[in-house]
């Protein structure tokens, strides 16, 4: 009898260890698909966030834009972008909020903005100008997306440093969990109540990338040099015997190409005309010695001894001790910003340690210019009487379709000292383009 109680006892014990063992497996297979559910989660939360933040930041600049508009073209085309980016804003919105967050105003906000530029420019195609009230309407909408902008900027930054955890608090948002939904909600009501309320409206209802990919104008008809021929000259390009160079292949597209490297630096030679079309160098600069000035001129030196002539900085940005400077070519008094060759100079040593030519390469060429029907003066007078005209200077700038525009590049400021260029064509008198000027410790640049 003892034996069989024995007996039993020892299934039992061995049942329950066996029941245990399947339950703590069942644990950690849950606790795993919970764990990779969850990361999914995260993971598209945090995009949502990012890709709002960015179409946020695409509505702002387009608004700003809008304010030195005159013309029903330019406007027309802005808000076709506000359009389109107030509804990807929207998706986003949706993605990272439920109906347990305050975010009306914001979507009411987004639902309006593209609706009332397009009505403006509604207005000027029936010969309307643009009256003080619609550019006061068009200033608000512009401070209130300034400040919905840095709003969500600081709530994406919040959950890289961890201020605003997903982990805990968002990533379960998309479950429909209401407790692990409030702080956020939070946040975002705190971002949507410091926003000072817009007005109620009333409505009815930078340039080379353009053109890369095409065919490559300025060495269609030059004559061919071969892989030897390059190999010369990519190894006086990088400062170097030609026994040291590796040969990388070839490329053959728009742009046909030699292509050789020496460690991590490499250099491409066209293989019409033997020209320099791009050089990297992944090296970083030491605290720098020259400042942009200097190094702008070491960069124009260096493209009249190779084969680029003309060519004048615009732009610049220093990253890690080492300043890309902009260039275009200048044909007489007209800057070809088609034309476009960026040069990298290390702040340290002045050395050059990058260079692409392909918008110069590629569009450069003999060009039939058509003659000004608008005078520089009644260019002027289609700017707003709120921006102050700073320069003037002819331009010739690659359009969305590819064709280029000769126009008056008239350089403006607004009352807040916002700084843009303004293009008008010199045919139509129409605006071709506006691009906001970003001054930092980092350069110059165009939005």
């Amino acid at each position: 009898m003892k034996k069989n109680n024995k007996t039993v006892c020892i299934r039992i014990i061995s049942f329950l260890s066996f029941l245990c063992v399947v339950l703590l497996v069942s644990t950690i297979v849950f606790a795993v698909r919970a764990g990779k559910y969850k990361a999914s989660a995260l993971v598209s939360t945090e995009r949502a966030v990012s890709e709002l933040c960015e179409n946020l930041d695409s509505i702002t600049v387009n608004l700003q834009k809008s304010l030195f508009c005159t013309g029903e073209t330019m406007l027309s085309s802005i808000g076709t972008e506000l359009y389109k980016s107030a509804a990807a804003a929207k998706v986003g919105l949706g993605q990272i909020t439920n109906e347990t967050l305050e975010s009306d105003g914001i979507y009411k906000f987004l639902s309006q903005v593209g609706d009332y530029t397009l009505a403006l420019d509604k207005k000027l195609s029936k010969g309307e100008s643009l009256s003080a009230a619609d550019r006061k309407a068009l200033s608000a909408l512009f401070e209130y997306s300034k400040s919905l902008s840095s709003g969500m900027d600081e709530l994406l930054s919040g959950t890289y440093d961890e201020t605003v955890s997903f982990e805990k608090k968002v990533s379960t948002l998309t479950l429909g969990e209401k407790e692990s939904s409030a702080f956020f909600s939070d946040s975002m009501s705190d971002t949507e109540q410091s926003l000072a309320p817009y007005p109620t409206l009333i409505y009815d209802g930078p340039f080379a990338d353009s053109v890369l990919g095409r065919e490559a104008l300025f060495v269609k008809g030059k004559t061919a040099i071969t892989e030897g021929e390059a190999k010369k000259r990519a190894a006086r390009f990088l400062g170097c015997a030609e026994t040291e160079l590796h040969t990388d292949g070839d490329e053959n597209g728009a742009l046909e190409l030699f292509c050789f490297s020496k460690g991590e630096r490499s250099v491409a030679i066209t293989k019409k005309g033997g020209y320099l079309c791009y050089m990297t160098n992944p090296d970083y600069s030491l605290e720098g010695t020259l400042d942009e000035k200097q190094a702008s001129k070491r960069a124009g030196e260096f493209l009249i001894k190779n084969g680029y002539p003309n060519m004048k900085e615009s732009y610049y940005s220093t990253f890690d001790g080492v300043c890309t400077v902009n260039f275009a070519f200048k044909d007489g008094e007209i800057i070809c910003y088609s034309d476009l060759i960026k040069v990298s100079v290390a702040l340290d040593s002045g050395k050059i340690v990058a260079l692409d030519a392909r918008g110069f390469l590629s569009n450069h060429c003999e060009r039939n210019l058509p003659n000004a029907k608008v005078t520089l003066k009644e260019a002027v007078k289609k700017l707003s009487p709120l921006l102050e005209l700073k320069k003037t200077a002819l331009a010739l700038i690659p359009g969305k379709d590819g064709k280029e525009r000769l126009c008056y590049e008239l350089h403006v400021a607004d009352k807040s000292k916002q700084e843009a260029l303004i293009y008008i064509d010199i045919t139509t008198g129409e605006e071709a383009d506006v691009l906001l000027l970003l001054y930092s410790d980092g350069g110059v640049l165009t939005k």
